[in-house]
């Protein structure tokens, strides 16, 4: 144990010191001895801790032999009975035992790859090597180091109050050693930054009509369905620059800057009426106060060792051809959204750019057009019957349509038809997709392996075996997680109401001394200059906490450390990407990415992935009518033969219509699509050798997240009893 002691005389205050490193080994402890001056720097008035060869596991309570390891419970009993109305919806009291928690160093160096005998729970020896599965972990070798400990140590700041006047809080904190900002990979501190931690829980459901006690075990004859187990082990963590500060928090809440509403809540079925706080609250004042810094690192997640590798064959890429599903009355087929649907036809790679498949949007009406469902004639209106077009039938006459044309309602439409053809673009591949060395994994299993036990060590059962089955549980991987909880001017503080007990991260006053030191500027939604400048003369002064920093930084001993002065917090699994300019971390979407998955995720080959594209092509017919005879003879009129199908070009975009179509007859007298686009692409050869298969993942990779920036601005937690 390092004491710093102080004491005054006339001329200054000076600090003496001296250091002893606590050895967890089997009876030994060495002194070590360090300066004044380093001392200082470290640790100001207080007290230092520096663990060597340190590791902890809660065993039975005998620890001698193999059967006891991990045995060691933590209990928490339910007090207080259930209401009858609870108990007639079948809710029970459950006793829940947090078993056998172990801390210690990994059994692999930092950064070397874990493997199921890493983040199984054995809960066999902590040695000193690496010696099989049976072996949970190392001692961790120096939890920081003489010029930065573990720290207990009072500390004064002036900072605003609730109505922003400046005030000094004094505050006891309690802090892990500051996280390095290189973070060593070798040595006696980096086993700071490989712990292992270990723990199981079982929830059991109580059976209210047994008495405990000595001899009585509460849960004999239970089956699995009155259980809840669950193993969680993470492999290869630090929690190095957490802090947690206590202090009586400062004042100024008046009963004016807050009050209460009432609202009526259905509880049980029952309207009750239950009052709320708004605003801040006089609690506040005064009171028993809460701060500090979760830190929970596996390390920097940015760079290609977080990421997995791909590999791709062969690619092939072809063009099909869609035909449209049909309706038994020939009408086109559409999904509950009213997409119209169409299967992949013939391979036409060769010869992509034609009329097969057409789907005719467009036909001049006559009288013969009609299908089951969609007959395409008009009903009976203005005197015409139903079914009756103009003209005859609007088109069946040449005569009318295009040698008299003013007697013609419908003009150029009768001589032309139109349709659409659709092609899919496809480009094919297989990949591999390799695991890199796994860093840091934090498993939450539920399955046991062999015969289980319903009891619980606690209660004579044995201990659960999680420790080999990869096919089983939720794994994130390289987990990144710095929580800031609240700060001297925004605490933690703790009430209760007489009969149920609350916790708050209290209200961020709207006092520009307060707020300006907690939220952040940014700088894309705020502009500097102009009639939109927000707040523009205001210096925020908050910044985000991640791994890569967490405020400042601070040199001691000629070694630079993060310092712990952030308002934000920032949450990270698996594979990121990090913008040191902004001190911003998202998460990295490619296909090598990964973070979370069901069952432990491995190397796979043979993978499938394919990029589909899908193009129209608007078509069109043109026919002229033919005239006959004479004068003299009297003429005949008919329709020339329909000319072939001929594509047509895209229009070009407009201002006022930027997506024009390509079909000109919107009559829709089949019942088909209308407006419709060409999209085929001018260069279909280039376009396809362009395209590339995306690959494939493993189908358990469920990819990388991030939740980076995060404040809390106000919670509160009240327990209601049952």
């Amino acid at each position: 144990m390092m004491t710093a002691i102080t004491y005054t005389v006339n001329f200054k205050k000076t600090v003496l010191a001296s250091v002893i490193g606590l050895f967890l080994s089997q009876s030994c402890f060495a002194l070590q001895e360090i300066s004044d001056e380093s001392l200082s720097e470290t640790t100001g008035e207080g007290i230092a801790l520096l663990p060597e060869n340190f590791s902890m596991r809660l065993n039975g309570p005998d620890d001698s032999g193999m059967g006891a390891n991990g045995a060691g419970s933590i209990r928490l009993i339910p007090v207080g009975p259930v209401s009858t109305a609870m108990q007639a919806k079948g809710y029970q009291k459950a006793d829940i035992f947090i078993n056998g928690i172990s801390l210690a160093q990994s059994k692999k160096d930092y950064g070397v790859g874990r493997t199921a005998d890493d983040w199984g729970t054995p809960f066999g020896n902590i040695g000193t090597g690496s010696t099989g599965p049976d072996d949970f972990g190392r001692q961790i070798t120096s939890w920081g180091s003489a010029n930065n400990p573990w720290i207990f140590k009072t500390v004064t700041a002036n900072v605003p109050d609730f109505v922003g006047q400046s005030k000094d809080v004094a505050y006891l904190t309690f802090e892990a050693p500051l996280m390095h900002t290189a973070i060593p990979t070798t040595g006696a501190e980096s086993s700071a930054y490989n712990l292992k931690l270990g723990l199981w829980v079982d929830a059991f459901m109580r059976d209210s009509g047994i008495a405990e006690n000595v001899t009585n075990d509460l849960y004999a004859g239970l089956n699995k369905d009155n259980r809840l187990r669950l193993a969680v082990v993470w492999d290869g963590f630090s929690i190095n620059g957490s802090n947690l500060k206590v202090f009586r928090t400062l004042d100024g809440v008046t009963s004016n800057m807050g009050g209460q509403y009432t609202a009526n809540l259905k509880i049980n079925n029952v309207i009750t009426p239950k009052t709320f706080n708004y605003g801040l609250n006089t609690s506040y004042n005064a009171t028993f106060g809460l701060a500090g810094v979760v830190r929970l690192n596996s390390g920097y997640t940015n760079g290609a060792d977080a990421r997995g590798s791909v590999g791709f064959g062969t690619t092939t890429r072809n063009i099909y051809q869609l035909d449209y599903s049909r309706n038994a009355d020939n009408s086109v087929k559409r999904d509950a959204a009213g997409n119209v649907i169409y299967t992949q036809g013939a391979d036409v790679t060769s010869n992509p750019n034609t009329s097969a498949g057409i789907l005719q949007t467009y036909t001049p009406p006559t009288n013969t057009q009609k299908t089951t469902t969609y007959d395409g004639l008009p009903p009976a209106a203005n005197g015409k019957a139903a079914g009756s077009f103009p003209n005859g039938g609007m088109c069946s006459s040449a005569a009318a349509n295009t040698y008299d044309r003013s007697a013609n309602e419908n003009g150029g439409s009768c001589h032309y038809q139109e349709g659409v053809t659709a092609r899919r673009f496809v480009a094919s591949s297989t990949n591999t997709w390799t695991m890199p060395a796994v860093k840091s994994v934090l498993r939450i299993s539920t399955q046991e392996l062999g015969l289980g036990d319903s009891g619980t060590p606690a209660l004579g059962g044995a201990v659960s075996n999680f420790k080999t089955n990869s096919n089983e549980g939720i794994y994130l991987y390289n987990p990144n997680i710095n929580l800031v909880l609240g700060s001297l001017s925004q605490p933690l503080i703790f009430n209760t109401d007489g009969s149920n007990f609350s916790f708050e991260l209290t209200r961020i006053p709207n006092k520009v001394e307060v707020y300006s030191k907690i939220y952040q500027r940014y700088a894309d939604i705020d502009p500097a200059t102009g009639t939109n400048a927000v707040d523009s003369s205001i210096n925020y002064m908050g910044n985000t906490c991640n791994v890569h920093k967490c405020g400042g930084n601070i040199t001691i001993g000629g070694v630079t450390y993060q310092d712990s002065k952030a308002t934000h917090s920032s949450i990270t699994i698996g594979s990121t990407v990090y913008d040191a300019a902004t001190n911003r971390l998202t998460a990295y979407k490619g296909i090598e990415a990964f973070g979370v998955s069901i069952g432990a995720l491995q190397s796979q080959s043979g993978l499938v992935s394919s990029n589909t594209v899908d193009y129209s092509q608007v078509w069109q017919q043109v026919r002229e009518g033919n005239r006959t005879g004479n004068w003299l003879t009297g003429y005949n009129y008919s329709w020339q033969s329909w000319g072939g199908w001929t594509a047509v070009a895209p229009k070009g975009a407009t201002a006022n219509n930027p997506d024009p179509y390509e079909t000109t007859y919107r009559q829709n007298t089949n019942g088909q699509i209308l407006g419709i686009q060409t999209t085929m692409p001018t260069n279909i050869s280039s376009t396809l050798s362009n395209m590339s298969a995306p690959g494939a993942t493993p189908s358990n990779n469920f990819g990388s997240a991030a939740i980076d920036g995060v404040l809390i601005q106000h919670f509160k937690f009240t327990t209601t009893g049952l």
